[in-house]
């Protein structure tokens, strides 16, 4: 009989995570490949042992409703899945034998309450999606218990503004082409896995930049001014791979150099970030503050709206404009 899973306690008997890659191994034979998603990884475990995957208790209700988030039309992005996975690795432990009909909101409250931070409202807003899928699939007819409890741990929007001196640190600690791409994220205002998709297609000489946003579908021109052009030029000086699609390219070196040229990832953005800013005193400070700045420093909460390419004007306010008020000496 194996040993009792000390970490990972979420995956289904045979499957091990190793190195960001999940495997299905059993007894002596060859460890096979199900890939770095979770969900895929689920799938392509049913196929392998042929069982069709049961939905009773709360962990096999998780699993089942990442599987299919992860393989719909419009499937959930990376950052998303990866939010999954931290919740998913809290809530196993404590529901995950658990049968759905027997959760009660006193077990989620007492949840909550124990935890007594922002991630366990992560954690309950995924329980509840797989209560949701539960009774979507009809494994699960009961009333969702997390919808009875009118109760989250406190949450404040983060306000973190960056000031232009800051901005000016920031970039000067980046390299050549870092800096170009930080830049040209604070000009448009696009999340981070929109501007490394950004297409030397999309560029129009005469009106600006067009995008559609991955997060929501909306599209967005996003006119010239003089610093988004001498921003563009300059990527253009840096990035000289003749038959380049992408604005931002990266060339892999080492292990990743099979991929090709290509966009950059996010995550290697962020990596990449985070080395520069660790050489700056600019404290509390993350890559989508940045689109925070953006939004902040035009004049509307309107002009905002439009350029973040937000339906809802409140989000704006919220949550992207973080600009000090101005204000008069009292004499």
């Amino acid at each position: 009989m194996g040993r009792r899973r000390k970490k990972n306690t979420h995956l289904p008997l045979g499957i091990r995570l190793r190195c960001g890659t999940y495997w299905y191994v059993r007894g002596s034979a060859p460890w096979v490949k199900l890939g770095r998603e979770f969900g895929p990884a689920l799938i392509k475990y049913a196929a392998i042992v042929g069982q069709k995957p049961e939905v009773r208790t709360v962990q096999q209700a998780i699993a089942h409703y990442i599987e299919w988030a992860t393989t719909r039309k419009k499937p959930i992005t990376k950052s998303t899945l990866e939010g999954y996975q931290i919740s998913t690795s809290n809530l196993v432990p404590v529901f995950g034998h658990v049968d759905l009909s027997d959760v009660e909101p006193s077990d989620i409250y007492r949840y909550l309450i124990e935890r007594g931070d922002v991630q366990a409202n992560r954690d309950r807003a995924l329980l509840s999606a797989a209560f949701s899928h539960a009774r979507r699939v009809g494994a699960f007819k009961g009333e969702d218990p997390t919808k009875k409890l009118q109760f989250r741990n406190d949450e404040q929007p983060r306000q973190r503004y960056i000031h232009d001196g800051e901005l000016a640190v920031l970039l000067n600690a980046a390299s050549p082409k870092l800096s170009c791409m930080l830049n040209f994220s604070y000009l448009t205002g696009l999340r981070q896995s929109d501007v490394v998709k950004v297409k030397l297609s999309d560029i129009s000489v005469d009106e600006g930049i067009y995008a559609v946003t991955k997060k929501t579908s909306t599209p967005v021109l996003i006119e010239w001014s003089d610093e988004l052009r001498a921003c563009v030029a300059q990527a253009n000086q840096l990035w000289t791979r003749k038959g380049r699609e992408y604005l931002f390219e990266s060339a892999p070196r080492g292990k990743h150099a099979k991929r090709g040229p290509g966009p950059y990832t996010p995550g290697g953005v962020r990596a990449l970030w985070r080395v520069a800013r660790d050489k700056t005193s600019v404290k509390d400070v993350r890559l989508n503050d940045l689109r925070r700045k953006a939004g902040s420093d035009k004049d509307t909460d309107e002009q905002a709206a439009d350029l973040l390419a937000h339906k809802d004007s409140k989000v704006t306010r919220k949550h992207y404009r973080a600009k000090p008020k101005r204000a008069q000496p009292a004499r």
